[in-house]
């Protein structure tokens, strides 16, 4: 490892802890749990068959917990960590400011599957089932992308260079949210604008210049 990478992985090993202490001052209750011990997750798992990286590739934000893939926690990649907490860190603030209401953007249309036990008083309830399919959920679109937004940032902060655009366009469009937003060219254009807004420093969202402030970048 050379003298500038061993500097770069102390600097962003002390933006991380600043982040932590940070999201556990505003976070009541925040803790990074291990999924692999976790029953829910594992119960999770099974329910989102459609994510077969569930367990292994992805970090699950339940409020007010994170549960990562196993534990430590990417230890050789703070960078990574960081963009990930901070990105984690919106959909906390957001559900601790929006409530019950988060859950049920994120979680729509499908939830509402739930209204097919009325079945049990008339059959007509079980057409109620067909919120099952991967109807696109802009709920949980427009909640996603304010974290990838983060993300973005975060990776330009740290790294000097522009995420890979297919592949958060490809989170929007494909099995791991359930197909929740299929819509390219609107996608395009709205992570267009982001990153030059993260470029420029300007337009930038509240929550982005609280981390912005909080990492010292």
């Amino acid at each position: 490892m050379s003298a500038n990478a061993a500097s770069d992985t102390i600097d962003n090993e002390t933006r991380y802890a600043r982040l932590t202490e940070h999201v556990m001052s505003q976070i009541s209750g925040f803790e990074v749990v291990g999924k692999k011990g976790s029953r829910l997750m594992r119960l999770l798992s099974v329910i989102l068959f459609f994510n077969k990286a569930f367990m292994t590739r992805y970090i699950t934000t339940i409020y007010p917990k994170i549960y990562v893939p196993e534990l430590p926690w990417s230890p050789d990649r703070p960078t990574a960590r960081i963009a990930t907490l901070a990105h984690e860190y919106v959909h906390m603030s957001d559900r601790k400011r929006l409530g019950w209401l988060f859950n049920l953007l994120y979680l729509s249309p499908q939830i509402f599957a739930v209204l097919a036990f009325g079945a049990f008083f008339n059959l007509w309830w079980l057409l109620a089932l067909l919120f099952l399919l991967p109807i696109p959920s802009p709920g949980r679109a427009w909640l996603e992308f304010r974290g990838y937004r983060m993300s973005m940032a975060v990776n330009w902060w740290l790294t000097g260079q522009e995420i890979n655009t297919v592949w958060v366009e490809n989170q929007f469009t494909a099995s791991g949210y359930y197909w929740m937003f299929p819509f390219k060219k609107f996608l395009e254009s709205r992570i267009a604008s982001a990153i030059e807004n993260i470029k420029s420093g300007e337009n930038l969202p509240p929550e982005i210049s609280e981390i912005k402030e909080v990492l010292g970048v």
